[in-house]
Formats: C-alpha cells, structure tokens, sequence
C-alpha cells in the first residue's frame, strides 16, 4: 500500500507551519520585554501621528514637516523644563529619597509598640520582607535599578516610535502581507479600531495625568508639605496606570508628611482622597467618555496580570495592553466568530466598529 504523495506533502507543510508558529511563540516569551517595549513604541507613535496629524489639519503643512515640528517642539519643551525645574526637581527628589525613609521608620517604631504589629514585623523578618541588609538600601537600590532600566527602555522605544509614525504606511503594509487575502479586510478594520481606541485612550489619560499631577501639588503644597513640586510630578506620571497608580502615588507623599506630623500625613491622605475622587467622577468620565468602557476591577486585575507575566514594563501598559486585548477580542471573537453587531455605545465611540463587521459579510 502506497501513501499519496500529495496527502503527505501538505501534512508535513501544516506541520511545518505548526512548528514555526510554536518557536514563534517561544521566542515572543523569551523576548517579552522586547514585545512589550514594540507595544509602547507602537502607542508613543500613535500620539505623534495624532499631534501631526492635528497640526497638519489646523496649518496646512505637509505631515512629514508637522511631525518633525512635533518632536522638535517636545524637544523644546523638555529642554526648558530641565534648564527651569531641573535642579528644583532633582533636589526635592533627593528630600523624597531622604524623607521618606525616615516615615516608614516612623511606621515600624509604630508596629513595635503593639503586639499586633510586632507579630505583623515578625512574619515580615520571616518572609525576608525587610531584608537582612535593611529595607532602605534595598528599596533604593531597586528602585534606582528600575529608573535606570526604565529609562534606558524609553529612549529606544522613543527612537522606534519616531521611525513608525515617519512611515505607518510602510510598517502596515509589511504586516498585512503577512494576513492571507480572504482577511485582509478585518485586518484593515482591527488596525483601524485599536489605533482609535489607544489614540483617544492616551489623549484621555494625558489630560488626567496633567489634572492629577497639577492638583496634588497644589495641594501638598497649600498643605506645607516637603518636595510638593516632586510628589506632584510623581502622582501624575503614576496617574499613567489607572487606579494602582494613585495609591503608589499616595505612599510616598504620605510618609514625607508623617515626619512633619501625623496630622500632616493624615491631611495628604484625605487630600489625595479628595483629587481622586474628583478625578473619578468628574475628570476621567469626561476626557474618557468616547474610549471603550474600562470596568475599575478589570484594570486593576490586568495590572497584576501583565505584573506578573512582565514585570515592571507590564504594569506600566496594563491600560493600554488589555484595551487592545479587548478591542481584538470584540472584533475578532465576538463580531467576527460570533456573529453580534457591535453594542451601540462601543458602534458610537468608535465608528470603525460598526463596519468592521458589515465589510466582512461578503
């Protein structure tokens, strides 16, 4: 009996496919930081083609010469800020670094008078919690770690960003070669609807990130607490991930305040409180009004999940990772797989949503 030679070469080619797609695979989770890194190269460009995109519309210039505005204008921004705030900023980060230890010291002197927080101190020296070298030089020196690392990652997202919003057309049309024709148009659409999303995702959050920011420092400041300016700052670059964020924001200002007094920590954190509250009802439900709808328990478990699976980078695009997730998932699964029309609220928010699906009836 004979095989056909036919039925055999098309079983060795799917499963030639089946193994490049599972090394695929493999080399994505090893790389993770790297694929991570190419998801918040691909949003910085989406900002700067949304900024070029508006200055072109409103001037009239050419795109390429509105984007080269774009940058140089942040350039211009970035460098007066550090030439007027620099050594403001870098000292009151120092008082931070210096201040805020002494309040966590202030908190475990605390602990040791209670029996209850004596217990709690234990099962931290047990858990290796507080470290035998003291916690201070290791939170440092992790935190230190971290800005340098993070720091180095945003310089070559920012190169990468620049060269993908130079020519989008030319990274698209590289990537839809790789879509067999019969899918081309979902595709078109699933690229179409996650850039609005993440576009008006992020223009959302930087108006909350520049509100929080502004408002926490006026209140530390109106409320005569040390390195107002600096713990300002921080909230709002923190604000960047949604609700975990604004309690890792309130940490630190909370304990400078508490070596001025416990009364001082406990008005920061009714302050905080109260601009986050005001931020919640009031900021975010209208600069994120037309964004897919992004439930408070989602987007704190996703900020543990991409924790976990990605470390520091996914904490920082939790937001924006799960957005898309949820934008493929609509598209994909639930338009495409299942057949439902978009919901109206999500049809409104974003147009392409209501015709991904009808050009894909054909």
């Amino acid at each position: 009996m004979t095989s056909n030679p036919v039925t055999l070469g098309r079983f060795a080619a799917k499963v030639l496919v089946v193994l490049v797609i599972g090394a695929l695979a493999v080399a994505a989770w090893q790389l993770a930081d790297i694929v991570v890194l190419l998801f918040g190269a691909i949003l910085s460009a989406i900002g700067l083609c949304a900024a070029a995109r508006w200055i072109a519309q409103h001037t009239g210039i050419r795109r390429g010469i509105a984007l080269a505005a774009v940058l140089l204008l942040g350039l211009a921004i970035v460098a007066a800020a550090l030439w007027i705030f620099g050594s403001t900023v870098a000292k009151q980060f120092n008082d931070v670094l210096q201040t805020a230890p002494a309040g966590f010291e202030l908190v475990i002197n605390r602990l040791k008078t209670t029996a209850y927080g004596r217990e709690i101190l234990a099962q931290a020296h047990r858990a290796n919690v507080l470290g035998a070298t003291g916690w201070a030089t290791g939170i440092v020196a992790a935190a230190a770690g971290m800005i340098m690392r993070g720091l180095g990652y945003a310089v070559i997202a920012l190169f990468a960003a620049i060269y993908l919003a130079a020519q989008p057309a030319r990274y698209r049309r590289l990537c839809f070669r790789l879509v067999p024709p019969p899918y081309q148009a979902t595709a078109e659409g699933l690229f179409l609807t996650t850039g609005q999303i993440l576009e008006r995702w992020l223009l959302g959050q930087i108006l909350v990130m520049a509100t929080i920011g502004v408002l926490s420092g006026l209140g530390l400041w109106l409320l005569g607490i040390q390195a107002a300016f600096a713990l300002g700052l921080m909230g709002g670059l923190l604000c960047f991930i949604p609700y975990v964020g604004a309690v890792l924001a309130a940490v630190p200002a909370t304990l400078v305040a508490l070596t001025q007094g416990p009364l001082e920590a406990g008005s920061v954190m009714l302050m905080y409180a109260a601009v986050h509250f005001v931020e919640g009802n009031f900021i975010t439900p209208m600069v994120q009004a037309q964004v897919t709808s992004f439930p408070p328990v989602l987007a704190i478990l996703s900020t543990v999940a991409f924790g976990v699976l990605l470390g520091p980078l996914g904490v920082l695009l939790a937001a924006p990772l799960t957005l898309f997730l949820m934008a493929v998932v609509e598209i994909l699964y639930v338009q495409h797989g299942l057949g439902l029309a978009p919901r109206a609220e999500d049809a409104g928010a974003v147009p392409h949503l209501r015709s991904t699906v009808q050009s894909e009836v054909v």
